[in-house]
Formats: C-alpha cells, structure tokens, sequence
C-alpha cells in the first residue's frame, strides 16, 4: 500500500523528499497505517537533519502541511502530517510560516504560558465550575487516579508536563459493568475500542466548551507509540464571564 495520494502534495515542492523512494509495500509485517506512520517519520527526521535544505524548501513543505491541517474531513491525514512535524518542533520557525503549523510545532515543543504551579489547583477547580455551569459536571482528583469516577476529570500534575489535564471516564472502574466490557472474553475486544472512542468525543467536548468560556487550552498529539490524545487547559480567561 502506497503513502496516500494527498501526501505528493508535500513530496512534490521539495526536492530532498523527492529524492526518497516512497514505500510501496509492508515490507515490515504492519498495518497499513502503522506502516505510514513509521515512513512519514522516517522522511520527517531526515528532512530535519539534512543541512542542505534551505529556508525556502522548508517554508515551502509547512505552507503545503499548513493547508492540509485546514482539512479535518480524514483524520490519518492529520495524524501523518502531525506525524512528520514531530521532528521540526523546537527549531526556529520560519516567520512566514501558517498559523496551524506554527500552532502545532509550539504544542509538540511543549510551550504553554508559564505559571505558578502553586496556580494549577485554582485553575482545575475553575474549570470544574465553569463545567458544572453549563451542565457537564467534573470531578479534580489526583493526576493519573486509579479507580478514577465516571465523567470529566481535571488532574492536576507538578511534574512535567505539569498543569491542569481533562479527561474523560465513560465507565466507573470500580463497577461490575467496567470489568464486563473490558474483561478478556470473546466478543469483548471492539468494546475497548468503543469506550476509547467516546472518552475522546466527550473529553474533546468539554474542551471545548471551556475554549469557548475563554480557557486557554491545547490538545496534544502522540503518534510514535500508538495514537494518543492529550487535552490540557493552560490558563484561565482573560475575560471572565462573572
């Protein structure tokens, strides 16, 4: 299986990608999209080291990864362009480069406002309060709480990357029903899959609602071990509604 059609987008305004032979086939033994994954980011760290590419060049592959991250109708497209960015976080920035680019190089670099750790507790607890206005309730319990309750989770972490985490428990651990559906029995394996799926809807969901309150908030992305979503909020509004 080829790399997608829409990625010779990419591959055709840089010469050092061209130069790659694309992987056609799963020479490897993975899936199709672990296969991409893995080859994307194998182009990304080569494209990063070469010192011959230029200014130019690199503006060039971003404008085009800019306008694709415009496009959340596939979301493997937006995994493999995240995917290829990786490697480019914490390099300067071309000045001409898209706002959605510059935008995810800043959050896989890990930048966020800073703040007083001493804040993040009051941060998690008006999150909480401006979640339970608008009728989602959500529980702040302890970063990485285990059994943790059903619903939004705000976790508050002093380690890095420190701050203030949202999740989403769609099944209360400590129930008969959790170990049921995520037990190791015939039939059960879709329904991790399942419960996975809606934690990232609803913790989506109420990161949103708390963007639209005026919280600073980010959602950050790791797709070299698997694909995996992290929502955090930042900082308070600037703008409070009370």
């Amino acid at each position: 299986m080829g790399v997608p059609g829409w990625w010779q987008r990419v591959v055709a305004v840089s010469e050092h990608l061209a130069a790659v032979e694309p992987l056609q086939q799963n020479d490897h033994g993975f899936g199709p999209d672990a296969q991409h994954y893995l080859r994307i980011g194998e182009l990304a760290r080569g494209f990063a080291a070469d010192p011959g590419i230029g200014d130019a060049e690199r503006g060039r592959v971003l404008a085009v990864l800019d306008d694709l991250l415009g496009d959340e109708s596939e979301p493997h497209r937006r995994a493999i362009a995240l995917t290829f960015l990786w490697p480019l976080a914490g390099r300067p920035i071309p000045a001409d480069a898209g706002e959605r680019v510059r935008r995810e190089l800043d959050l896989i670099a890990g930048h966020r406002p800073a703040a007083d750790p001493v804040s993040w507790p009051e941060l998690a607890q008006q999150a909480r309060d401006e979640l339970d206005r608008c009728g989602l309730p959500a529980t702040v319990v302890p970063h990485d709480a285990r059994p943790a309750p059903t619903g939004a989770l705000l976790s508050v972490s002093t380690e890095e990357p420190a701050g203030v985490f949202l999740d989403w428990n769609p099944l209360d651990g400590r129930s008969e029903r959790y170990e049921v559906l995520t037990g190791a029995r015939p039939g059960n394996e879709y329904l991790g899959g399942y419960a996975g799926d809606v934690r990232d809807l609803f913790a989506r969901a109420a990161l949103d609602v708390l963007a639209a309150a005026g919280f600073r908030t980010e959602v950050r992305y790791d797709f070299l071990y698997g694909r995996s979503r992290v929502c955090r909020v930042l900082g308070p509004p600037a703008i409070p509604f009370d």
